[in-house]
């Protein structure tokens, strides 16, 4: 059961590296002028399943660490960045929602939405980092 956590959380970030790299495109088209193929559909598409994994394996660790260790404190940082990666996961699933029912020209919307992922992205790189020290720590021992 508590390896189910890591496994998703790794996939979904680097399935978040490519997504990101799709909406690269759109910020530099919307920012910079600069011309390019935006692969819209897939970066929907893609970027609603990393949510969502997101999404499950921090509700999966939570659940995993309270019932294995007793609280979800005793990972220290690892939790303290689990609980700020939460709000942004939540305002980048919430913002691209919006922009996929509503389709039309707009300059910030796309950038607060890739502002939320992006700072998700680095919190879940960080993460990684945290993640490995509670497997070295508690798991491996």
């Amino acid at each position: 059961m508590l390896w189910i956590h890591p496994l998703l959380q790794l996939a979904a970030t680097g399935l978040a590296v490519y997504v990101l790299s799709l909406g690269w495109v759109r910020f530099q088209f919307n920012h910079f002028g600069k011309r390019g193929q935006f692969m819209w559909a897939g970066h929907v598409k893609l970027g609603k399943i990393t949510h969502i994994m997101w999404m499950a394996g921090l509700v999966l660790g939570q659940y995993a660490v309270t019932r294995e260790w007793g609280s979800n404190g005793v990972t220290g940082n690892h939790y303290i960045i689990g609980q700020m990666i939460m709000p942004c996961i939540a305002g980048g699933y919430i913002t691209g929602v919006i922009m996929d029912r509503d389709k039309k020209r707009r300059r910030y919307m796309p950038l607060v939405h890739g502002v939320f992922n992006a700072l998700a992205l680095l919190l879940a790189l960080a993460q990684v980092a945290t993640g490995w020290l509670v497997i070295r720590e508690f798991m491996l021992n």
